[in-house]
């Protein structure tokens, strides 16, 4: 079963979402960073607002989906 990394981001009464993307066996850092980057940058454009702004929830690796 496919291992997936997984981290909610939220804004203010904006819905949260938990982002989701498949990992390698072992995820680097530079892995986990960019796609902490990437759901962030996601979340700030879906709620209309500056990346800088965006509270990131926990981050979490290898959780089966």
């Amino acid at each position: 079963m496919a291992k997936y990394m997984t981290q909610p981001m939220s804004f203010g009464s904006v819905a949260k979402i938990t982002y989701y993307r498949k990992q390698s066996a072992h995820p680097s850092h530079r892995e986990s960073g960019q796609f902490t980057t990437d759901a962030k940058a996601a979340y700030a454009h879906h709620a209309g607002v500056s990346a800088a702004l965006v509270e990131e929830g926990t981050y979490r690796s290898h959780h089966n989906s």
